[in-house]
């Protein structure tokens, strides 16, 4: 029987996952947390077989619980679910030691043969996720290497950094809206629509 912790600061969605697993025998839910600290008293407790984890825990982080897991426990096997696919996730989640990413939106079959492979030590990515990184990797490789000066260059290593508009405008002596025209401009260069994806483009094309 494999053991399941689920963690996800959503009730009703804590409620639905301990319902779907209810139908299969070979599964056991032995605990519940919504917050990081609760989690991780309840991975301690029950050293669950396979530990479900969302990426945003209230004023915590889902990323921050599987650092401490594998810290304590680096054959600790743990399953991302999330509502989020964006290609930054999920790379900082498998880079963080979690052998499974499924999505909230999947249907049940995804989440439960997630759990048989992640628990048998193998990898496990949502389907919508392995096509997002493949659109993602086919479309950096055909693309050109974006014409960046060295403004947006510098822009990109201040997103990477986490810095606001803000910051990004005291720093370079613009307006909030200059910085807002450049940035539009950069994600068009890079082929993207987010901060986040901007950082993760340019870092794996070397440019930060």
């Amino acid at each position: 029987m494999t053991s399941i912790l689920i963690v996800d600061d959503h009730p009703i969605v804590r409620q639905g996952l301990r319902s779907l697993l209810s139908n299969y025998p070979a599964f056991d839910v032995v605990g519940e947390a919504a917050v990081v600290e609760e989690a991780l008293d309840q991975w301690r407790r029950h050293r669950p077989d396979v530990s479900l984890v969302d990426i945003r825990l209230g004023a915590g982080s889902g990323l921050d619980l599987v650092d401490w897991i594998l810290e304590e426990d680096p054959g600790a096997r743990v399953v991302v679910v999330s509502s989020f696919d964006d290609d930054e996730y999920v790379t900082r989640s498998l880079r963080a030691g979690a052998l499974g990413y499924v999505l909230k939106v999947d249907s049940p079959s995804v989440l439960v043969t997630a759990i048989e492979t992640v628990a048998a030590g193998q990898r496990a990515l949502s389907p919508r996720v392995t096509a997002h990184l493949v659109e993602q990797l086919m479309g950096e490789t055909s693309s050109p290497e974006p014409d960046l000066d060295q403004v947006e260059l510098r822009m990109l290593t201040m997103l990477s950094r986490g810095m606001s508009n803000g910051q990004i405008a005291d720093e370079l002596y613009m307006s909030d809206t200059t910085v807002k025209r450049r940035l539009r401009v950069v994600f068009g260069k890079l082929g993207v629509s987010r901060r986040a994806e901007a950082v993760g483009a340019a870092a794996r094309r070397g440019l930060i």
